[in-house]
């Protein structure tokens, strides 16, 4: 295995995978390097989904390589495609089967030959000026060198080795969202469950134009986790229960353990919040199966392999993502990509679940904020992008991950192509490879 590459992407989540894609097939060789044995990061090994989100009201706002890879999981039939949110948070959601996007990403990485995975392997340094990562595995240390670097780890981790500069956690008090333990139920009524909403829709977060026949989504059940918290058959941080049904039937995929006041940056925490969240979890399926019309018999189907992180480090970039570019759906003239999630966040101290909804939410994604001083070999991809506490909780999602990976493997052709560093590139020419790519760079594309 050679030691030198045009290209190396840490992180093969779902921004990882986007930036190897797109940079090798406009002629790069790259070393896509993973810790986890398979790529699809957050979505694959965290269990997160539905993807969120491909519409802002009827428009499409992410195509590209994101939409490529919902197309081949419909073959799969591992997904049910784009269907309206009945919960009303954004314009559709993506239900997706994790096992077979895991399988997708693995047979998209075998037709590329400019890719080489590299799983199992931890990063352990790095230096953008060589530019050079140092990897540690079973097999002992290895050092790779590379014309560029893209950080796609969601945590920031080839950033900072790199000296870039970061932030952690709201300014206030440092804290970031919690973790969570997805896990995936089975043997659900899904039948029991549409008609307690119907009885009950005081219960519920819903969407007035929610059709249950169809989709079920839950965000509720708020007067039975009461109960079960006076009971003391409920302990965990959490207000509702926050459920999607799944791809198979009768199965739902449950966002609901919430491990807070940790770091998704220090393997200590990481460990505390493994126990803390596995513990929710048993706690969970008791209450389901006590307290939940169309629970009663649920089963566990399986539960993430790694707890999920929502916010770790965010670096500073040549522009920050505010909140205000959000509620005003900015439109930048550096455009990469198009954001149509609100803000949502989970409190870091607390149970609450807060989103905007002023008004539908779309909004360009900054070629800026991919960009951290002082490295101009290194871009970066992903929830670790620069932003402010308040607007990563809108664009760390993973359409928007996604959309930020096909520009960043694109900007690392482009910049190696022109012998330009990241951070004086011509972004009217990568907005152009984007469109010719099949991607939206930003909302004048529309």
């Amino acid at each position: 295995m050679k030691d030198m590459y045009d290209l190396i992407v840490c992180g093969a989540g779902p921004s990882g995978m986007c930036a190897a894609l797109s940079a090798a097939r406009l002629g790069l060789s790259v070393l896509l390097i993973d810790q986890n044995a398979f790529p699809g990061g957050s979505n694959t090994a965290s269990l997160v989904g539905p993807l969120m989100t491909f519409h802002a009201g009827d428009r499409q706002i992410a195509r590209g390589i994101a939409q490529e890879i919902v197309d081949e999981l419909a073959v799969r039939h591992g997904t049910l495609g784009h269907i309206p949110d009945p919960i009303g948070m954004v314009s559709t959601i993506t239900p997706v089967d994790a096992e077979e996007l895991k399988q997708v990403y693995f047979a998209l990485l075998a037709k590329e030959s400019n890719i080489t995975p590299l799983f199992h392997h931890l990063i352990v340094a790095a230096d953008a000026q060589t530019p050079s990562v140092t990897v540690a595995s079973k097999g002992g240390m290895k050092t790779y060198r590379a014309r560029r670097l893209i950080d796609a780890t969601g945590d920031g981790d080839v950033a900072a080795l790199c000296g870039a500069a970061f932030r952690q956690g709201r300014d206030s008090d440092g804290f970031a969202q919690p973790m969570t333990l997805m896990f995936t139920v089975e043997n659900v009524d899904m039948d029991a469950v549409r008609q307690y909403i119907r009885r009950r829709p005081d219960q519920f977060v819903l969407d007035k134009k929610c059709d249950l026949d169809k989709y079920v989504a839950v965000s509720g059940f708020f007067e039975l986790v009461e109960q079960a918290k006076q009971a003391g058959d409920l302990t965990l941080p959490r207000d509702r229960v926050l459920f999607f049904e799944g791809v198979g039937a009768g199965t739902a995929t449950v966002n609901m353990t919430r491990a807070i006041l940790l770091r998704g940056t220090e393997a200590e925490d990481l460990a505390l919040a493994e126990k803390e969240t596995h513990r929710q979890l048993d706690e969970c399926m008791s209450f389901f199966r006590k307290y939940l019309p169309g629970f009663e018999n649920c089963r566990l189907r399986s539960a993430a392999c790694r707890t999920g992180v929502r916010e770790s480090r965010r670096i500073e970039g040549k522009y920050t993502l505010i909140a205000d570019d959000i509620a005003r759906n900015r439109v930048f003239d550096d455009a990469v990509g198009i954001c149509a999630y609100p803000i949502d966040i989970h409190d870091p101290t607390g149970q609450a679940l807060t989103w905007t909804e002023d008004a539908p939410c779309c909004y360009d994604i900054p070629y800026g904020v991919m960009v951290p001083f002082g490295t101009p070999n290194l871009l970066v991809t992903g929830r670790c992008v620069s932003a402010t506490h308040e607007a990563l909780a809108s664009v760390r999602i993973s359409v928007a991950c996604m959309v930020m990976g096909q520009a960043a493997g694109t900007a690392a052709h482009l910049s190696i192509a022109a012998n330009t560093p990241f951070d004086a590139l011509d972004v009217h020419a990568l907005q152009q490879q984007l469109l010719r790519d099949g991607a939206i760079p930003g909302q004048k594309w529309l």
